[in-house]
């Protein structure tokens, strides 16, 4: 073997390398998958003013919309790999994020005197989830670059 051979075939495992990292990237940051959490969130946050029984059959809609949702993206994945701490570290800092603005909009929303502000403040936090899921891809992808790296 040559050594333009052994660039080569470097070469080549470095191009599949990227392509398989650019498939679990899209993958994972799936706009069907966004949506499936958006739902879930607004479903979640809108139950807090609900009455009892309601909120309860609200909270078990999210939590069917959540495991579904993980299931079927599981079961779909071309591309599989156990996550890295910082990916686990930063999918918690935007789940995090993501409660903070439900809250801060709950907040805003009871000073302003709604009847029903977990509705709205919700509907903010859903709408947060699908901004993250795309906004969040060249950060998921430098992540999973650099922990394939190191």
């Amino acid at each position: 073997m040559t050594s333009y051979d052994a660039q080569t075939a470097l070469d080549a495992i470095h191009h599949r390398q990227e392509q398989t990292r650019d498939e679990y990237v899209r993958h994972v940051s799936s706009g069907t998958y966004g949506l499936i959490a958006a739902l879930a969130v607004f479903a979640m946050g809108s139950s807090v003013d609900l009455p009892n029984p309601w909120s309860l059959v609200v909270k078990l809609v999210a939590g069917a919309l959540i495991a579904g949702g993980l299931l079927v993206q599981y079961r779909q994945a071309r591309v599989r790999r156990k996550q890295s701490r910082a990916e686990v570290l930063f999918t918690v800092w935007l789940g995090a994020a993501v409660v903070a603005v439900f809250i801060a909009t709950l907040i805003v929303a009871r000073l302003i005197g709604l009847s029903i502000p977990s509705v709205p403040a919700a509907a903010v936090a859903a709408l947060a989830t699908l901004v993250a899921t795309y906004a969040t891809r060249p950060i998921v992808k430098k992540i999973i670059k650099r922990d394939d790296q190191g």
